[in-house]
This record gives C-alpha cells, sequence and structure tokens, in this order.
C-alpha cells in the first residue's frame, strides 16, 4: 500500500475505499494516508440523491476530492471528481504502487524494512519530486538531482540500479533533412569528412540521394533531446561547402 505522511491537502485528489454508509453519509478510508474520512450525502452526486446507496457500495474503491482538514476531521467529495481527474489518479496511483514495489527492493538490498526505507528516504522523495515513482524515473538520467535534495549516496545509488532495472525507458528520435553541397576541387572528400564529423558528434547520418542526407539524433529525454539536437545540426558547418536542413516532424 502507497504511503503518504501526514494528512491530505484541500483540493488534492484520494485513493478510497468505502468503509461504511450511514443515511446521509458514508465513511472512505483512504489509503495513502492510513485514515479515514467522510463524504457528506450532498457530495456524493451532482444531482439530487434519494438514497446514497445507490451510488456508494461498502468496499467500493473510489477517487475523492478533499474539500476540508479540520482537527483531523477530513471531509470528502466525489462530485467534484471529473472522469479526466479519475483516470490520471489511478493511474498516477498505480505507478506508485509499482515504485513502492521498487522501494521494497532497494530496502531488502540494504538489509532494511519498507516502513524504515520510507522513513530514510521514501516520504522524502514524494515530497520533493511529486511522487515516489517520478523520484525512481529522475534517478535513471539525473541522479545528481537525487544527491541535492539530500537522498544518502549509498541510497541514490541502490535506487537508480533498481529503476534501471524496472523502468523502461522510452526512446525519443528527432530527425532531420541535411542538405550538403561543396563547388570547391576536392568536393567530394570535403562532403564526406564533413559528414564523418557529424556522425562522430552522436548523429546518425543516411546518404538519400545527393545533396540530400537524413540525419536522426535519439535520446532518453524528450526536452533536453530536442536542444541538444538542434546544437547539434547547428555545429555542422564547413566555409567550403553550402550546408542547410530541414526539421521533419516527429
Amino acid at each position: 500500500m502507497v504511503k503518504k505522511r501526514g494528512l491530505p491537502q484541500p483540493g488534492e485528489l484520494v485513493i478510497c475505499k468505502i468503509s461504511k454508509i450511514n443515511p446521509h453519509s458514508a465513511f472512505a478510508y483512504l489509503e495513502e494516508y492510513d485514515t479515514e474520512g467522510m463524504i457528506h450525502i450532498s457530495e456524493v452526486y451532482s444531482g439530487w440523491v434519494k438514497d446514497i446507496r445507490n451510488f456508494v457500495k461498502t468496499g467500493q474503491t473510489v477517487v475523492a476530492k478533499v474539500t476540508r482538514v479540520e482537527d483531523g476531521h477530513i471531509s470528502l467529495s466525489l462530485k467534484r471528481v471529473d472522469r479526466k481527474q479519475e483516470n490520471n489518479k489511478t493511474k498516477e496511483y498505480r505507478l506508485n504502487q509499482r515504485a513502492e514495489k521498487m522501494l521494497q527492493m532497494v530496502a531488502a538490498s540494504m538489509k532494511k524494512t519498507l516502513d524504515k526505507a520510507y522513513e530514510e528516504v521514501g516520504y522524502a522523495l514524494q515530497e520533493n519530486f511529486g511522487s515516489l515513482y517520478e523520484a525512481f524515473k529522475i534517478s535513471i538520467q539525473t541522479p545528481q538531482a537525487l544527491r541535492e535534495r539530500g537522498v544518502p549516496e549509498k541510497w541514490v545509488e541502490q535506487i537508480r540500479a533498481v529503476a534501471e532495472k524496472s523502468i523502461v525507458q522510452k526512446e525519443f528520435e528527432f530527425k532531420a533533412r541535411l542538405f550538403v553541397r561543396s563547388y570547391k576541387t576536392g568536393g567530394l572528400a570535403i562532403v564526406k569528412d564533413i559528414l564523418s564529423n557529424a556522425e562522430k558528434s552522436g548523429l546518425e547520418v543516411k546518404y538519400i540521394s545527393a545533396p540530400e542526407y537524413m540525419v536522426k539524433f535519439r535520446t532518453m529525454n524528450a526536452k533536453k533531446g530536442e536542444r541538444e539536437f538542434a546544437e547539434k545540426l547547428k555545429a555542422i558547418s564547413s566555409k567550403d561547402a553550402e550546408i542547410s536542413f530541414e526539421l521533419v516532424e516527429r
């Protein structure tokens, strides 16, 4: 069960399980916070509700919005959650369930319990990166981000190792049509040298038909990769050739 410390904030979406139903309210167990909240009959559905049991069942798992937190009492709403929010929260929760299993693997490798792992790094990862799953994703490409937020090195190493084995990284591909012409003596050799330097910079070059070439760049980081690709293309230059390129839509 995914854990969060403290109490939820007003406006937050939470995963709940209906635990008790009264004539004018329902009680729900907030799985992430290990506490209970109340849904008033007026917050179950946007229309008129004659019988609350027509809308919620004991044991049913729902996504609710926290409307108020006061003196430890939590008020919840179902009618203020739309379908998109419900789907996004459910997806996020499932990803964090995967992340919790990864945290358990990390803890086992360090001979610690899951509870101890939460205390030492788990809660801090959630609070610093928005979610446990996001923290594991970031650890693959930017482990320094964890160190900068105070995660001990021994944890960073194990978190990254488990994440690399458990999370399949999507590869992004950027493409451009490259045009290279040289009217100098030995122009063919000049073009070959330009293309060779492009490949050394990390670009994949494929001949189409003179003077056109297809240039590709693959990366796991879409935002950073787009900037790197543009920089690599601009770096293709020669005083002995005419060079231009056109980006190809992904």
